[in-house]
């Protein structure tokens, strides 16, 4: 999952639910240590290879954008990397009024919580676009409750 670093509680949080309720692996920064190790080294070259590590041990690229994102330089070039490699791209849009970047509009935009439920079912399925008409799994439709677990981060779309 790429995002800002800003924005870490959100992808940990949003990352849990996709692990928890939608039954998908995922790579998220934080849980690598020797990505993280590259960081507080500050170590360039080492975190580039960590980060191109886990993209390329991906099927699907996910890219949580909030109003910080356009401030990043890791965001685009993880994404460039990911688009090079024929990863299917998607971009979630946090809560807020985010105008998405020109690079990102080439992804599958989900929108908010009902969306995200949607593309979850659709990757669970093998299929690339949620578009298409998949079915919800029960843990996904559990969540189409006037309360979420994802409320603080994104918006309940239609």
């Amino acid at each position: 999952m790429s995002h800002i670093s800003i924005d870490k509680s959100s992808a940990i949080a949003i990352g849990e639910y996709i692990t928890r309720h939608g039954d998908i692996d995922i790579y998220l920064d934080v849980n690598d240590p020797d990505l993280q190790a590259a960081v507080r080294n500050e170590d360039a070259a080492r975190m580039t290879r960590f980060i191109e590590r886990g993209l390329s041990r991906s099927t699907h690229i996910m890219c949580l954008v909030s109003r910080d994102t356009v401030r990043s330089w890791w965001v685009p070039y993880e994404l460039g990397f990911a688009k090079n490699a024929n990863k299917h791209l998607s971009t979630l849009k946090l809560k807020g009024d985010v105008d998405l970047p020109a690079y990102l509009e080439i992804s599958e935009i989900i929108r908010g919580t009902k969306s995200l439920n949607r593309y979850l079912s659709a990757v669970r399925s093998g299929l690339t676009k949620a578009s298409a008409s998949v079915p919800l799994t029960k843990s996904l439709l559990e969540h189409y409750t006037l309360s979420h677990p994802l409320d603080t981060y994104l918006t309940y779309d239609s």
